[in-house]
């Protein structure tokens, strides 16, 4: 009977349900929480760092460097475009010899002393040196041009000589013709003149005028009585101061004052007008 009397009590909520619910929140929380921060926390985590012994590492550094093999050092070698100029002047240098000995001729140049100015066989940084003076010189082009034009004017000046010697000589030559000339007719004249002239008599041993001697001297001096008058008178003409002279290529003698003789005659023929070039016969 107390049993049914006492009243039935309803029962409490399960524990567990709120049990629950805070570990949901607590899973909430943590899901919130951003990432970032966990990996700044881990980052902020010091790392012992692991002591290294020193002298062990040279060691085994210098271990290394014993046990790697020693590489030859290369020699330094001239760059293509300075070592083509270096041949050249070894090829130059026996092209031009060896083309005077083919034409029996000296040696143009000492080989040995050529390679030794030329820093054929020298070091790579002489050589190279030796060629950079070449390639940076930009006025050689210049000095090349200004030698071949002082050639040509000396050359122009020496024909210029050569033409005025040439033209002195041949006044010389002509003064020469005509003195020589002068000469041989005063020669001839002389000559003319003695043949001309009686013998002179002659007498024997015992003073006698040799007959045969007089008539001779008798008939030369009547035959030449006139031939002698005419060679007189013109030896009282004066003598003409006359050169050679051609024109048209014909030969003449010509006098200062440009009157013009037959060169074989001697007869004037007239005069030269030296502005028209022409002759004026008289």
């Amino acid at each position: 009977m107390s049993s049914q009397n006492t009243p039935v009590l309803s029962p409490k909520k399960a524990p567990v349900k709120k049990a629950t619910k805070k570990v949901a929140k607590k899973t909430e929380v943590a899901e919130k929480v951003p990432v970032k921060e966990k990996t700044e926390v881990a980052e902020k985590v010091p790392v012992k760092a692991k002591k290294v012994n020193k002298k062990n590492v040279e060691e085994k550094v210098e271990e290394k460097v014993e046990e790697a093999p020693a590489k030859k050092a290369r020699a330094p070698s001239l760059a293509a475009k300075y070592n083509k100029y270096i041949q050249f002047s070894f090829y130059m240098i026996r092209a031009m010899n060896a083309k005077c000995l083919e034409n029996n001729e000296d040696v143009f140049m000492d080989e040995e002393k050529f390679f030794e100015k030329a820093y054929v066989f020298d070091t790579v940084e002489n050589q190279q040196s030796f060629v950079s003076e070449f390639l940076e010189n930009k006025g050689i082009a210049k000095e090349m041009r200004g030698h071949v034009a002082d050639q040509k004017k000396a050359a122009k000046v020496a024909e210029k000589e050569a033409v005025k010697a040439a033209k002195v000589a041949e006044k010389l030559a002509e003064k020469e013709a005509v003195k020589a000339a002068k000469v041989a007719e005063k020669a001839a004249a002389k000559d003319s003149n003695k043949t001309k002239k009686a013998p002179k008599k002659t007498t024997s041993k015992k003073g006698s005028v040799d007959e045969t001697d007089l008539v001779t001297s008798l008939v030369t001096m009547a035959t030449t009585t006139n031939s002698n008058e005419h060679n007189i008178v013109e030896e009282e003409e004066p003598e003409l101061d006359v050169r050679p002279f051609k024109h048209d290529d014909v030969n003449y003698l010509i006098d200062d004052n440009n009157n013009l003789y037959d060169s074989n005659t001697h007869e004037m023929i007239g005069s030269f007008d030296v502005v028209n070039r022409t002759i004026i016969r008289v």
